[in-house]
């Protein structure tokens, strides 16, 4: 038995203790969704999980041979091998090479991170993986093909979009009077999602991961709708539309259902137009997104290193290419870059541009770390609550960056409160539209519309709502908000209640004026 033993020895000997230094836990986020933590450890400016601990949080069975150094993975019947010391994973049978060799830290054996970030793991885990090194913060998504889904409702039907990764083959049928299944053979969803629509037009919709394909259900409001499937280009997806007359006249040739009418999946002179709602004459609404701090002014910041700024910038990033999918928004950017952009010049540009809607996105901070959720908000010179005007002069305290003081701001907005009041009026509005459409999607608490006196939305002459997305002090709305799917979820919030306060202005009926009044 002591000679068997001996292997075991010398390797810890040689890749023993000594070799991995600075224990410290790394914060893991799986689909938006906190998980427990994981012990890393560092070796030459290289990170190393556990393999054990990296099987369960990947969902594999772990089989480790001691004698040997030998470390096993096996994910539904594929397998992954290691060995302590060696350079090389055995990946279903093909060795890949590693940046570093494998580890051993009293009797466990620690594989370099950056194996488990790479295109073989991913392959036969099937899920897809990101660490960011200043947060510390190691993300998990599903690997999929299709997805998310997105709806909308516009006031002469609905439409339901997946995006695609790829271009797959689709069908679909109508297997009852009141449902439509379009089906997505190979489609790999990143997870199951419903929602419930309730607009006249769809009640509620799912999509399910099947053996071999995807299926979106949906359940219309009622008999007699018409339904179409089209193929979209740029981005590339998938859009079902539900209305109460047929938007165009069927092909030649196509059958149609005695409840429902089945327009063509792909027509030709159909497949490259966009998903869009063509754009009453004239020019197009002007949307002014607003990214929260950047450059010199971090904004808020997590004990990991996360930045309020670099958060706002995606997320706005995010907003902008959905809402230029639509021909009827022009979107403009405060900034499109980490770059320092003063207060008034945000307002300046918005009132320059002739704006329809002003959109400032946020994160939160708080000394309570239990403190979490969104709130939306909009100005008012008397704040709602005493956190609603501490968050204001946080929030306005970048004025003392640009070499000004609130007193000094004050005086310079005076005239821009006597003439805010029907702006305020929309602006509340929007407000309660947004909240209420995140609410629905996204998984963080909401904490209401409110009002407090930010510098930003009191210089906008338009309509302006400030978004604080998410406490960054708090740990799980941190993982939440820095995820890609819970980012996709808080945009897909923010582009409803916006596409629903333009439905209620009448801004989506073709023919209707622009600029009409508020």
């Amino acid at each position: 038995m002591r000679t068997r033993l001996i292997p075991t020895l010398l390797l810890a000997v040689a890749f023993g203790a000594s070799a991995l230094v600075g224990a410290e836990e790394l914060q893991v986020s799986r689909a938006g969704n906190l998980q427990e933590p994981i012990t890393a450890y560092q070796a030459e400016g290289r990170t190393f999980i556990a393999a054990k601990q990296a099987g369960e949080l990947y969902g594999g069975r772990v089989y480790w041979y001691p004698v040997s150094g030998r470390v096993q993975i096996s994910f539904s019947g594929r397998r992954l091998q290691f060995v302590a010391g060696s350079r090389e994973a055995v990946v279903d049978g093909k060795a890949v090479a590693l940046e570093a060799p494998v580890q051993l830290r009293a009797s466990q054996a620690y594989i370099p991170l950056s194996f488990f970030l790479g295109e073989p793991f991913a392959a036969l885990a099937g899920l897809e993986s990101r660490f960011d090194e200043k947060s510390r913060l190691l993300s998990i998504e599903r690997r999929c093909n299709l997805g998310p889904v997105r709806w909308f409702s516009y006031q002469d039907r609905t439409r339901i979009v997946i995006e695609l990764k790829k271009a797959l083959g689709h069908a679909a049928a109508a297997p009852g009077e009141r449902t439509v299944d379009l089906t997505v053979p190979f489609g790999l969803v990143e997870a199951p999602e419903e929602g419930r629509v309730g607009d006249g037009f769809v009640e509620s919709f799912s999509l399910r991961q099947e053996a071999r394909q995807a299926r979106l259900r949906a359940k219309l409001a009622k008999p007699g709708l018409h339904w179409r499937v089209r193929e979209l280009s740029d981005p590339l997806r998938l859009a079902l539309e539900v209305s109460a007359s047929p938007p165009r006249a069927a092909a030649e040739g196509e059958g149609k259902n005695p409840v429902l009418e089945r327009l063509p999946e792909a027509v030709a002179a159909d497949s490259a137009a966009p998903a869009a709602v063509a754009a009453p004459s004239g020019r197009r609404r002007l949307i002014v997104i607003d990214a929260g701090h950047g450059g010199k002014d971090g904004g808020a910041g997590s004990r990991r290193g996360t930045l309020e700024k670099d958060i706002n910038l995606q997320a706005a990033r995010d907003l902008a290419k959905l809402l230029e999918q639509e021909e009827v928004f022009e979107v403009v950017m405060t900034r499109d870059r980490d770059a320092f952009v003063p207060l008034d010049e945000r307002s300046r540009l918005a009132n320059d541009k002739n704006a329809d809607l002003f959109i400032s996105l946020h994160c939160n901070a708080h000394r309570n770390k239990k403190e979490d959720g969104f709130e939306v908000y909009f100005v008012s010179e008397a704040a709602s609550d005493p956190e609603a005007q501490r968050l204001a002069e946080y929030e306005n305290s970048s004025l003392a960056l640009e070499g000004k003081s609130p007193a000094d701001a004050q005086a310079e907005l005076i005239l821009h409160a006597l003439t805010k009041g029907e702006s305020i009026n929309a602006a509340s509005e929007l407000a309660a539209l947004t909240a209420r459409n995140l609410s629905g999607r996204v998984e963080l608490k909401n904490r209401g519309v409110k009002q407090a006196a930010f510098y930003v939305l009191r210089g906008t002459n338009a309509p302006a709502i400030l978004v604080e997305m998410g406490f960054l002090t708090n740990r799980r709305d941190e993982a939440n908000i820095s995820s890609r799917g819970g980012r996709r979820r808080l945009v897909d919030g923010l582009y409803a209640g916006l596409l629903d306060y333009a439905k209620r202005r009448g801004w989506l009926e073709p023919g209707s004026s622009l600029r009409s009044g508020l």
